[in-house]
């Protein structure tokens, strides 16, 4: 794809999100507490809260790995503005037509190990999308060789939480139970409290509402889920937040980190006019060369030339891409392409031949594949040591025999060998497989 259209389509997705999240009232939020589970270990029969069994056509699966990564440099980070230091900004934007204090200091890296996605980050979910596991590794040090079940959640005992916390527009009463319907976002996130009020540094405003840190250094985040189209009836309509078919948002579920300073920002939520995402105060939603969000998995529905409701862009915003980096394809259709394909060749549009691989400034050639039919093991994988993010759809069926110490069993810890095992995974490719235990 031509590096022009896209910064077009990434920078179209990153202001049409600020926009959304920023305006849009969703459905009803809640705050879910915290229960200690010991954790069962992978289950793989029929999802109780979906309508539909497990498993869908075997597919090959799809790696993407991001090499080299972080910077040193720096972002405009946030400040009690009766403390300071103000050094960057110090003005009162409007919110919501009302001015607030905002300030801002130099956040400085001095390091490149993986910064600024070795900072605690916050996870988004929107809809469509129905979840049924998620689970997060770290080790104590990027050294480790040990890394540990630090999160995790499963939809068939919904109200049970392990070190993660849900907030938003689940739209249920009796916790969160993997449904995420039509623009509706769920934020993920540990479940420690972050002490917002006066002196809080990064600054968030004292509120009623808890707000959490997000999980930091390394870590490995593993989802089972897919995102069935609106057309399909395995979310029900009333899980929906909103069904208007006209704006950017309708049909189009999204896996995103933020780092958790931009999620905690203040002005009637998020995504105020006082934040971290850009050193321009004046045209933030447009630049987002500041601390940082990783689009991880992101369907582009613009109304336009850059629309496409099959297929995944992953794209970087922050400080060391100056703006926008990452791959996507707006011309790669799925009408007619084997059920087995997860990624896509961008500059063939088929399968590709085995995982892609990009270091910056040159991008992985390839994209996912919506999974719309049948769930897939999502993996994202930030590791300091290596400076590299691995992304990976694997399908439960066909699970590769040197990942199998992590999947499908979710087991309480793994070593770093399994680690290294999943950064080096190349998927489509002559990987030999497990079965489902």
């Amino acid at each position: 794809m031509k590096k022009s259209i896209l910064l077009a389509l990434t920078l179209i997705s990153a202001t049409a999100f600020i926009i959304y999240t920023c305006s849009s009232s969703g459905g009803k939020s809640n705050s879910l507490g915290t229960v200690q589970q010991q954790n069962s270990g992978g289950d793989l029969s029929t999802n109780s809260s979906a309508t539909k069994t497990l498993l869908d056509a075997t597919s090959d699966g799809g790696t993407m790995t991001f090499q080299n990564m972080g910077d040193t440099g720096w972002y405009p980070s946030l400040r009690d503005p009766s403390v300071g230091p103000c050094d960057y900004y110090n003005g009162t934007p409007s919110c919501f037509g009302t001015p607030m204090k905002c300030c801002k200091t130099k956040q400085v890296f001095a390091n490149d190990s993986l910064s600024p996605w070795n900072e605690e980050l916050i996870m988004s979910l929107r809809g469509p999308m129905i979840v049924q596991q998620i689970a997060v590794y770290q080790p104590s040090d990027p050294y480790s060789a040990v890394w540990q079940q630090t999160s995790f959640w499963d939809s068939k005992t919904p109200a049970t939480l392990t070190g993660i916390v849900f907030v938003g527009d689940v739209k249920s009463t009796t916790g969160f139970d993997g449904i995420i319907g039509n623009k509706c976002i769920a934020t993920v996130s540990t479940n420690k409290p972050f002490p917002c009020g006066p002196g809080s540094v990064p600054y968030c405003a004292a509120s009623s509402t808890t707000q959490y840190y997000g999980w930091s250094g390394s870590k490995m985040f593993v989802l089972l889920a897919y995102m069935p189209h609106m057309s399909s009836t395995d979310i029900p309509a009333a899980r929906h937040c909103n069904t208007t078919t006209t704006d950017n948002w309708y049909d189009a579920p999204w896996i995103g980190l933020s780092v958790g300073e931009l999620v905690r920002a203040d002005c009637a939520g998020q995504w105020g006019p006082c934040h971290c995402y850009a050193r321009d105060q004046v045209n933030a939603g447009a630049v987002g060369d500041g601390c940082g969000q990783f689009n991880v998995f992101e369907i582009i529905n613009d109304q336009g030339q850059y629309a496409n409701l099959d297929v995944f862009s992953s794209n970087f915003f922050g400080y060391p891409y100056k703006g926008s980096w990452g791959p996507g394809c707006v011309s790669c259709s799925v009408a007619g392409m084997d059920p087995k394909v997860d990624l896509i060749s961008t500059s063939t549009k088929t399968e590709a031949v085995t995982g892609a691989v990009g270091a910056f400034p040159t991008m992985p050639g390839a994209a996912f594949r919506r999974p719309a039919t049948g769930y897939r093991f999502i993996v994202i994988l930030l590791d300091v040591k290596t400076r590299q993010i691995q992304l990976a759809f694997i399908h439960p069926a066909n699970v590769p025999s040197t990942v199998s110490a992590v999947l499908p069993g979710l087991p309480a810890q793994i070593a770093r060998t399994t680690v290294d095992a999943m950064l080096t995974l190349r998927l489509p490719g002559p990987n030999s497989v497990g079965v489902i235990r």
